[in-house]
């Protein structure tokens, strides 16, 4: 059973946590999303409409959160006037833990933290075995999507000549992707023995994580492109979707020639649905390409990026001569690499490097 004074102490961070939530405020801004909502021309534009009412809906959901966890407060208060051992304790290790949950959630405040997540992977230096490790992440993002319980669906996919991918991007359906994901963009740097070379020698390999949000355009208005500036081609998709995707040219590759961004779509069986997902994803990188032009929001946006090599990792994955992950930013360090790889069990270490950076 924890000490008064312990409870004290959690009781007074919680108070301070609860009062930097300004929940008058967030009030204030619930009333006027249901004001706009409830505007008839407001649902002349659907998708305005759904974006305002997702939003109403997640400051609905901290509400509630910032409700249970008052609530909790008191119940703690009770419990101690009671003299009730039992329920101190009980209430004791629940408040403990919705306080962890808030002060999370103070990490995912940045300006596109809410939004969904465009992730790309590239294979780096360490030929076949990097082009392995780039499958290899790829498989563990897509266990830590299914963990949150998010959908994606992929957007190109090239795949190496023996084995692995030389790059891959998905498209993050979830809310608050983004701000989970963003500290995922860098290097990362894999340890092992080969299973690629008959001298087993071990092998250090690179890939590179890029994570972008998925509506920056919203931010950039109007966003126009000028179809002069872009080149059009079309190919075999060699990723997934059966016979009938890799016999017809439904794969599209649309490059902005000013800027010389390129997107590959090759999903969808059908060219102009293609056509469609890849220009909305290169309006995507240009209204991102636009707003970095503005200081502040370089390192919101993209973080540092670097070429995937030696010396340029943000984390390290040890296989042998022994077994440990390694963030470089947070020190964060397990030895459970299963947990990480497989499992995409990433919470504890994503926590970590946002905590390290405040």
């Amino acid at each position: 059973m924890p000490s008064l004074q312990e409870v004290a102490d959690l009781k007074n961070a919680c108070l301070e946590l609860l009062i930097s939530f300004d929940r008058n405020h967030l009030e204030n801004q619930i009333n006027e999303l249901e004001a706009e909502l409830a505007l008839p021309a407001i649902w002349d534009d659907p998708q305005k409409a759904g974006k305002i009412n997702q939003k109403l809906a997640n400051k609905q959901e901290l509400l509630q959160e910032l409700s249970n966890f008052e609530e909790s407060i008191e119940n703690l208060t009770a419990a101690v006037d009671l003299s009730d051992e039992t329920e101190i304790e009980n209430q004791f290790t629940k408040l403990k833990s919705l306080k962890e949950n808030l002060q999370n959630q103070k990490y995912l405040s940045g300006k596109f933290d809410n939004s969904g997540a465009i992730l790309s992977i590239h294979s780096g230096a360490g030929g076949i075995d990097a082009q392995d490790w780039a499958a290899m992440l790829l498989s563990m993002y897509q266990a830590f999507i299914q963990n949150m319980g998010w959908d994606y669906s992929l957007i190109s996919l090239s795949n190496g000549e023996e084995g692995g991918l030389k790059s891959a991007t998905i498209e993050i359906k979830g809310f608050q992707a983004y701000g989970y994901l963003k500290e995922e963009a860098g290097v990362h740097r894999l340890v092992r023995i080969s299973p690629f070379n008959s001298g087993g020698t071990r092998e250090t390999s690179f890939a590179l994580v890029e994570v972008i949000p998925d509506n920056v355009t919203d931010e950039v208005d109007p966003f126009e492109i000028n179809e002069e500036d872009l080149k059009w081609d079309t190919f075999m998709s060699g990723g997934k979707g059966g016979q009938g995707v890799n016999t017809t040219y439904s794969a599209v590759r649309i490059t902005h020639i000013p800027t010389k961004i390129t997107v590959v779509c090759q999903n969808e069986r059908n060219q102009i649905q293609n056509r469609q997902i890849a220009l909305k994803h290169l309006k995507n990188k240009l209204a991102v390409l636009e707003m970095e032009k503005q200081e502040e929001l370089k390192k919101e946006l993209r973080g540092e990026f670097h070429s995937p090599e030696w010396g340029n990792q943000i984390r390290n994955y040890v296989l042998h001569p022994y077994k440990l992950v390694k963030d470089s930013r947070s020190g964060f360090e397990t030895s459970n690499v299963d947990k990480i790889l497989s499992k995409g069990e990433l919470l504890e270490i994503i926590w970590s490097v946002k905590k390290s950076k405040n």
